[in-house]
């Protein structure tokens, strides 16, 4: 299967938030964040600077250190 020439374009999260908000028509961005069953609060856009400081980040699930 050939490689996808498809590259996405970067956008910073300003970027996004003024796209967001233009489509939500004056609905607020507050609107896109709900909760799972379970209470935890999901973002609608997650980025790589959400990672910093979690401690599990390069760890796999079954092996040491356990969490």
């Amino acid at each position: 299967m050939p490689k996808s020439s498809y590259k996405p374009k970067s956008m910073s999260k300003d970027s996004w938030r003024q796209a967001a908000e233009k489509s939500l028509k004056g609905a607020s961005l507050d609107s896109l964040t709900w909760h799972t069953p379970e209470g935890i609060e999901l973002q609608p856009l997650y980025t790589r600077d959400d990672l910093q400081g979690l401690e599990f980040t390069d760890t796999l699930p079954g092996f040491e250190p356990y969490i």
